[in-house]
């Protein structure tokens, strides 16, 4: 008799504990609902607002270094004055306001009809400075025909700097030629880290006759031509048809264990327009049976 009656309570027992079940979920629903019970953020969105603090800059980035390229390429013969006005907050302190540019003899005057940023490449030292790539297509006019109009297409380097909410140009705009396609590569070794001992006056002489060689050849010769002076011997576009070796200056050279680090001022010659350019670069050499090769060669802070 006792099994019968268990066997009638089971189903009971059974639809109250679904009836209490429900209404415990119900329960909980509503107080959602109303805020009286607070969720923890969902892992979605916690995830994706790191995404957007890390994309922001960049694109602050990319805008403040068209607005400096667009200031930087125009220039008009005698109005250099207007020009550093037009500059001037874009540099960090204390730098040519001219970013390194002499229009004493400058045969044309230019201005960017199309600016945009190419590359973003963030600096492996740790320092800050962002490099990016700006492409500019600029319009040129005879200083003494207007009407004599030519068009040049110009790829430069800028690196930027956060400061505040805004950015700052911490060194000279370096010109590069057009970036070439070419099949994926490993990433070459981090340069070496600044350093190293000073070299005797023989050494310093053959450095200094091995990067005059190179310039001239770099800004004259064939790809294979400058990849003779490379370690690798890879087939690089120089400056040729760009710009042309001018001089070199404040050549010093230390060593590091068997690397050479040669760091030097180079006056160039932009071929389109005569202005004269000033870089600061940074090599590092090897010399490998009696004969010198190029590491690397990178610009430097001016």
């Amino acid at each position: 008799m006792e099994r019968p009656i268990i066997c009638r309570k089971i189903p009971r027992i059974l639809f109250w504990l679904l009836i209490i079940y429900t209404a415990c979920v119900s329960t909980v629903v509503l107080a959602i609902q109303f805020g009286l019970i607070q969720l923890p953020p969902r892992q979605l969105e916690a995830a994706g607002e790191p995404a957007q603090k890390n994309t922001q800059p960049v694109i602050g980035e990319l805008a403040f270094a068209e607005q400096f390229a667009r200031e930087y390429l125009f220039w008009t013969q005698g109005k250099e004055e207007s020009r550093a006005e037009r500059l001037k907050p874009f540099w960090k302190p204390n730098m040519d306001v001219q970013g390194g540019l002499d229009f004493k003899q400058v045969q044309w005057n230019s201005y960017a009809r199309n600016v945009s940023a190419w590359a973003v490449k963030e600096r492996d030292d740790r320092s800050g400075v962002t490099e990016v790539t700006v492409y500019a297509e600029t319009i040129l006019s005879n200083v003494n025909n207007p009407n004599d109009q030519k068009r040049v297409d110009r790829y430069m380097i800028v690196p930027v700097k956060k400061a505040g909410e805004s950015y700052l140009v911490v060194g000279y705009p370096r010109f590069i030629p057009p970036p070439v396609a070419k099949a994926p590569a490993e990433e070459e070794e981090s340069r070496k880290e600044s350093g190293g001992e000073a070299v005797d006056q023989k050494v310093r002489d053959e450095v200094e006759q091995f990067m005059k060689s190179f310039w001239k050849v770099y800004t004259t010769g064939t790809t294979e031509e400058i990849a003779y002076f490379e370690k690798n011997n890879q087939s690089l576009p120089g400056l040729t048809g760009i710009m042309s070796f001018s001089e070199m200056k404040q050549l010093t050279v230390r060593k590091k264990q068997d690397v050479y680090l040669a760091d030097c001022d180079v006056l160039l010659e932009d071929l389109a327009s005569g202005a004269k350019i000033t870089d600061h670069y940074r090599f590092e050499l090897v010399k490998e049976g009696g004969r010198w090769y190029v590491i690397s060669m990178e610009q430097g802070e001016v």
